[in-house]
């Protein structure tokens, strides 16, 4: 998900880029806690047969489940805020709060964008500025990070940058 915003006070405008959570937490809790339930009944059935083994292996499959969706949730939870000042590019990401900020100048910073023919690669989106590369969009899609690359030109008031069909 892609969001600009322009701020009034300091004239600079921040591109904020987020993974699409789809669902809440709680959605997910609730996902979890039905297909636990499920295999607690069936694995109390196998259970009263006297197949004890299933019943342990349906409570390792809740936990895993609730393991593999809580990793996912927090990875979605990854934002990156672009900030375009007047002669600054500030790149902030992280989980809650800023983890890095990365300063670039804005008078010297070109885009790169490899945009694959194949239907199932989303590409590449990087910043790049006096030597140093950086990486923008990783948990966006095709079009998310080609209207990315869209939004950062105007900003940016680039006419000329790379774009690079890989086939």
């Amino acid at each position: 998900m892609v969001v600009r915003q322009n701020n009034s006070e300091t004239g600079a405008t921040q591109i904020i880029v987020k993974g699409n959570r789809s669902v809440s937490w709680r959605a997910n809790v609730i996902l979890a806690a039905s297909l636990g339930a499920v295999s607690a009944l069936i694995g109390g059935g196998m259970a009263m047969y006297g197949f004890w083994v299933v019943l342990t292996f349906a409570g390792l499959e809740f936990l895993f489940v609730m393991f593999c969706l809580s990793k996912v949730y927090r990875k979605m939870g990854y934002t990156e805020v672009i900030s375009i000042q007047e002669s600054t590019l500030v790149v902030e990401a992280g989980f809650d709060k800023p983890e890095s900020v990365i300063e670039l100048s804005r008078h010297w910073t070109q885009i790169e964008f490899d945009d694959p023919a194949s239907l199932f690669e989303v590409g590449t989106l990087k910043l790049e500025s006096s030597g140093r590369c950086l990486e923008v969009g990783r948990l966006l899609n095709k079009s998310e990070k080609r209207d990315l690359y869209e939004e950062l030109q105007r900003c940016l008031g680039l006419k000329q940058t790379k774009l690079r069909l890989i086939s």
